[in-house]
């Protein structure tokens, strides 16, 4: 496969939150690699130190972003240690991360991966707890803005960390809203027509407005999972429910399981 040729978009996901100096640090430092770079933020409140949640944020871009954009993904709570730095070429685009499976998303059957040589790309001396500045930052601008091509930042491996897989049917994240996001895809729902999740029985609708305001429901969402909501609050409030909770499906008779 070609690879494809960097647009000069950098997109950046972190867990700095907004009110410290990180993020804009991050964004100053791809500038002074690539003044001509276009930075896009894709978010920077990923939970502290939560791999899984940035996995599953970064799955929310994956496919959807200008083709050739490169994206940094710091979700790092082994920074300093001997982990790995990854980029990697998946579909149309470059992914840049510490190798700890935040890159789960990206990390399909056409990925090609490889381990940044940190020794060999002249990089100042590096703090050992910013390597999002004085690593991550400075390779997007090259890559970005063509200093450097894929191939020539390090050698390629295949063995990059992958998170483990969690049981099917549980609840994998809630968000903003109190939605409960679970990790059961649209493809499995066929036939389904309720779900049970902590003692209740909800039916699956096809929007929150389906049902009246301060109603349980599950729909599937845009990241086509199922989500059980409420429409108009907090299901994650109502139910008392959090992240590695179970839930069960339930089909109509003679639907197919």
């Amino acid at each position: 496969m070609s690879l494809p040729r960097p647009c000069g978009i950098v997109a950046l996901l972190t867990d700095y939150g907004s009110r410290d100096p990180y993020a804009g640090v991050l964004r100053a430092t791809v500038l002074r690699a690539y003044p001509k770079a276009q930075v896009l933020d894709l978010g920077h409140e990923v939970p502290a130190h939560d791999v899984a949640t940035g996995s599953l944020f970064l799955g929310a871009f994956a496919g959807r972003l200008p083709a050739g954009t490169v994206t940094v993904v710091v979700v790092d709570p082994g920074v300093g240690t001997d982990r790995r730095v990854l980029l990697v070429r998946s579909g149309d685009g470059y992914w840049l991360a510490p190798d700890n499976g935040v890159l789960e998303p990206v990390l399909g059957g056409d990925a090609e991966v490889r381990m940044l040589a940190l020794d060999h790309l002249g990089l100042p001396p590096r703090s050992r707890t910013f390597h999002g500045r004085d690593v991550l930052a400075p390779v997007a601008g090259w890559l970005a803005g063509g200093r450097y091509g894929f191939t020539a930042l390090g050698p390629r491996i295949d063995d990059p960390v992958r998170l483990p897989t969690l049981p099917p049917h549980t609840v994998v994240h809630v968000d903003h809203f109190g939605n409960l996001i679970t990790n059961v895809g649209a493809a499995g729902l066929d036939g389904a027509t309720h779900v049970r999740i902590a003692g209740q029985r909800l039916p699956i609708v096809g929007t929150y407005a389906d049902v009246a305001i301060g109603a349980l429901a599950a729909v599937v969402n845009s990241y086509e999972l199922l989500e059980i909501a409420i429409r108009e609050g907090s299901a994650a409030a109502r139910l008392g429910v959090h992240r590695g909770a179970g839930i069960s499906i339930e089909s109509a008779p003679g639907a197919r399981p």
